[in-house]
């Protein structure tokens, strides 16, 4: 993401997953989004969120940096990176649901939820670094 986009570093932990929401609520407005759809931004920045403050850096602590820049008139791209151990969340197969809940893995139903809210997501490991991006809301919305 270019230099002009807005970015927030924090401890990679979940007491700084509201703070995140909040942060990224604002372009979210600046951006036009709407309103009913902030409930759905929240819950992708969460699910992302938790799963970095439980996994990356474990049993460590480390720091994650999020950051947002408006793309175009009620679409905003967003932006997650840490430096914990390398993980591409986009290579988790998807939840089989051919099979009942008790006899599935557990896992992979969060990525699954993000994929159907988002326009755009990708991952790229740059400079010791996960990055995750998306673009919000997903076409249609």
């Amino acid at each position: 993401m270019d230099d002009s986009a807005s970015r927030l570093s924090l401890p990679a932990g979940v007491e700084s997953i509201t703070a995140f929401c909040e942060f990224v609520r604002v372009g979210a407005v600046a951006a036009g989004i709407d309103g009913s759809e902030i409930g759905k931004l929240d819950l992708v920045l969460e699910e992302i969120l938790i799963n970095i403050a439980r996994y990356a850096y474990a049993p460590l602590s480390g720091v994650t940096e999020v950051s947002y820049m408006p793309e175009g008139h009620g679409r905003l791209r967003v932006e997650i990176a840490d430096c914990g151990r390398a993980f591409n969340p986009l290579d988790v197969d998807s939840p089989d649901f051919s099979r009942g809940l008790a006899d599935r893995p557990i896992g992979g139903l969060g990525l699954f939820l993000i994929k159907g809210l988002v326009e755009f997501i990708a991952y790229r490991r740059e400079d010791n670094r996960n990055i995750l991006s998306f673009v919000f809301p997903a076409a249609g919305e």
